[in-house]
């Protein structure tokens, strides 16, 4: 759903079956990332707790959010992108025509993909790396470092998902 700020009724713009069923992994990434942000929450009011009303700090709790976070961001992207809540710049897209607006929404999820195959492959690169040589975090809890950084390599992939299936939207169901 795409808002008009001309007035307060939101335009509701017509998807593709495909946009229809990548939405599916899209929310599932987003209910992921909201029940991490409750872990956060809860392993910081720990922290809190037990540093403050017990006098007895816990070592781990930064490296873990550390890594939540990344997971939350890399996991919510895809929703975000469908959404169409992503940052871009509107300078010049708002006073263009709708065959330019089209062109520019095809470009940007173009760019999207382009960018999140790379990210991809660094990911995987990354995963495969630390998974072989047995890479273990530098910090308090000593997790095998493939696990956290296998969110990130998930999240591209619901990232590419999500402008795959806008393109086939804009392609099929929004021509100019």
């Amino acid at each position: 759903m795409k808002l008009n700020l001309d007035d307060d009724t939101p335009e509701i713009l017509p998807i593709s079956g495909v946009e229809r069923v990548v939405r599916l992994v899209t929310l599932s990434g987003a209910g992921i990332a909201a029940l991490l942000v409750l872990i956060v929450f809860g392993v910081v009011s720990y922290s809190v707790f037990m540093r403050y009303i017990l006098g007895t700090p816990i070592t781990f709790s930064d490296e873990l959010n550390g890594f939540i976070v990344v997971a939350m961001v890399a996991l919510g992207a895809g929703e975000v992108l469908v959404r169409g809540e992503h940052f871009g710049v509107d300078l010049l897209t708002e006073r263009v025509g709708p065959r330019a607006q089209w062109f520019v929404d095809v470009w940007g999820m173009t760019s999207v993909i382009l960018v999140g195959a790379a990210v991809l492959y660094s990911a995987i690169l990354m995963v495969q790396f630390s998974y072989d040589f047995g890479v273990y975090s530098e910090g308090y809890l000593g997790v095998q470092m493939w696990i956290p950084q296998s969110f990130l390599l998930l999240g591209m992939v619901i990232l590419i998902l999500a402008a795959l299936a806008r393109i086939i939207t804009l392609l099929t169901v929004r021509r100019p």
